[in-house]
């Protein structure tokens, strides 16, 4: 497990399947994708290069960030129309990390050394349920960078495997 599951973590369980590459992901409590946590190894690793890149150094808010729920309140409105004030909150745009996480709504809203999670399931093997937490941008950017230390070891020798060794 890196991170927390009380703010954001990855829980990455390797061996269960010698092709995807199993994370839990964890923000604020609840896990975001227990209905689908196999990702395809070199689209793991793309998004958390992605993510990381957003967060390594610190950003100011969103023009007009006032809360954490209030922003996705407007961040989501703008996901459904696209249109109104939440433009620059949905930027904020959270875990587009493929399949598995298409069943949650979630940004991350930069604030110096802070990051404002704010996330809401969409009901898949369950009722909808949302979290907001802010946490140092120091421990998202640690726990993401050791997620992407797994996950390019881990296919690295998936690909390693699949070509055999030398002849």
């Amino acid at each position: 497990m890196f991170g927390s599951r009380t703010e954001f973590g990855l829980e990455f369980h390797v061996e269960r399947d010698p092709g995807l590459l199993c994370v839990d992901v964890f923000v604020g409590g609840l896990h975001v994708n227990g209905w689908d946590n196999a990702f395809y190894p070199p689209l793991l690793v793309k998004k958390l290069k992605d993510e990381l890149g957003r967060f390594r150094v610190p950003a100011a808010p969103p023009v007009g960030f006032v809360s954490p729920v209030e922003a996705f309140r407007l961040a989501e409105e703008w996901t459904s129309d696209d249109t109104g004030p939440g433009a620059e909150f949905g930027r904020c745009e959270f875990l587009e990390w493929g399949e598995c996480t298409d069943d949650v709504l979630a940004f991350a809203f930069p604030d110096g050394d802070r990051v404002h999670l704010a996330c809401r399931t969409r009901g898949v093997g369950g009722p909808p349920a949302s979290a907001v937490v802010s946490m140092s941008r120091l421990s998202l950017v640690e726990t993401l960078e050791q997620g992407l230390a797994v996950a390019e070891r881990e296919w690295a020798a998936r690909l390693a495997a699949l070509k055999g060794p030398p002849p």
